[in-house]
């Protein structure tokens, strides 16, 4: 990775605001302002333009409530409409799929991304849905620096620090789902 980088992103915490589920749309806003869009919203009125899936599917829209959890109910947003949604106000690139170095490079670009990971980075707990098989403990983050072997982020739950890539790397590997905010 060589030289460090570090954006800055800013952090907001999803807890502070009662969105015990909103960490896809904290550190989507995170992302969003750092390129200088969306600065007239707050995390509250952009989390109530957040589209809600009528059938708690991820991939259609938020399952549930980011403000408490419902039983049954996958509360979380996953790409697809987390970006129909996030592209009304900037402009963003899908990195599913990505190898961890094309969202090293879009952060050496000035552009953040934000990954799909699990609470606190630890090992995915995997449960079914109608919609298919995610990890109980998902969870979103802003990466917003790189360094040798260590890469940085805006957690919506932890605030920011750095992390080792390699845990950083196992962690989004298990879906490689990303998305890159650009001015």
């Amino acid at each position: 990775m060589s030289r460090k980088i570090l954006l800055g992103a800013e952090n907001i915490q999803q807890l502070s605001w009662g969105a015990i589920n909103g960490c896809e749309a904290a550190s989507l806003l995170e992302g969003l302002h750092y390129q200088h869009h969306a600065l007239n919203m707050s995390y509250g009125q952009f989390l109530l333009d957040m589209p809600i899936s009528s059938n708690a599917n991820p991939y259609e829209g938020f399952g549930g409530s980011p403000f408490k959890n419902q039983p049954g109910d996958f509360e979380a947003i996953f790409v697809r409409p987390l970006m129909r949604w996030g592209s009304r106000y900037g402009r963003l690139q899908n990195l599913s799929g990505a190898n961890p170095s094309w969202l090293y490079d879009a952060v050496r670009l000035g552009n953040p991304v934000v990954t799909f990971v699990t609470v606190h980075f630890e090992e995915p707990q995997w449960e079914d849905y109608p919609f298919g098989r995610v990890p109980v403990n998902n969870h979103a983050v802003l990466l917003d620096g790189i360094a040798d072997g260590q890469v940085h982020v805006s957690d919506p739950i932890d605030g920011t620090y750095w992390l080792s890539s390699d845990k950083f790397e196992r962690i989004y590997l298990a879906r490689r789902m990303a998305i890159a905010v650009f001015q």
